[in-house]
């Protein structure tokens, strides 16, 4: 089982905290807030009121026995940089630290922190990218240049089956999933809820329903998105 300290309890940390426990790993959580505290037990395997600035505190942590450490800590980059330079010196690997700022973030390499975080700027990024691109309903970025995109087809793709479309010829690009939206009888619009298949067969075809997983580069993808 893989082991992590998140240090900073407010939404950002506490969500990451939970998502790692859902996802099998333990975790420590630290803030010096009680009440994030106490409310944080609920969901993770242990947690503490403590200030992480406090080298002593650190210390009496057995850091190696982490799978890493993961700083997130208000909008004051001082206590951040701080705690990421004593893990550092305590010899703690795989450090991650949420930047309030670019400058932050080069202060963080300099230190020599594994990762540093923008949040805030990814998900504005990821968010703008999704909003500009015509029938796009998600994205994630993969380079520069490649994405995974999830799509809702063009009229010309409905009937049609994968075969026939020839996607990954024509567009150099390719269908890795595709999703079929199950509508609630009588009612307007889909619950939510879906069935995906990972991955598609060439005789699968595309209907009104579906949504197909893109993965390409993101300007060929948006040559299918152009399609009427």
């Amino acid at each position: 089982m893989k082991q992590y300290i998140v240090i900073g309890l407010g939404n950002f940390g506490l969500s990451l905290a939970q998502q790692l426990e859902e996802n099998g790993c333990e975790v420590l959580g630290i803030d010096m807030s009680r009440e994030l505290v106490e409310h944080a037990k609920d969901f993770l395997s242990h947690a503490v009121i403590g200030d992480a600035t406090n080298k002593e505190l650190l210390s009496s942590l057995s850091l190696k026995d982490f799978d890493g450490s993961v700083i997130s800590i208000g909008q004051d980059m001082a206590p951040s940089t701080l705690i990421a330079l004593y893990l550092k010196e305590a010899g703690a690997q795989n450090i991650i630290v949420r930047a309030v700022s670019r400058d932050h973030g080069k202060i963080l390499e300099k230190i020599g922190v594994t990762e540093v975080l923008y949040p805030e700027n990814e998900m504005a990024v990821k968010l703008a990218n999704r909003l500009s691109m015509k029938n796009a309903l998600d994205y994630l970025p993969l380079s520069d240049e490649h994405g995974i995109l999830e799509v809702i087809p063009p009229k010309s793709f409905i009937g049609k089956d994968l075969k026939e479309l020839q996607i990954s010829v024509r567009f150099k690009c390719q269908v890795i999933a595709i999703k079929h939206m199950n509508h609630r009888a009588g009612a307007e619009s889909a619950t939510g809820d879906f069935s995906l298949k990972i991955p598609p067969s060439a005789d699968d075809i595309i209907t009104s329903d579906t949504i197909m997983i893109i993965i390409g580069k993101v300007k060929d993808i948006e040559r299918i998105q152009l399609l009427t």
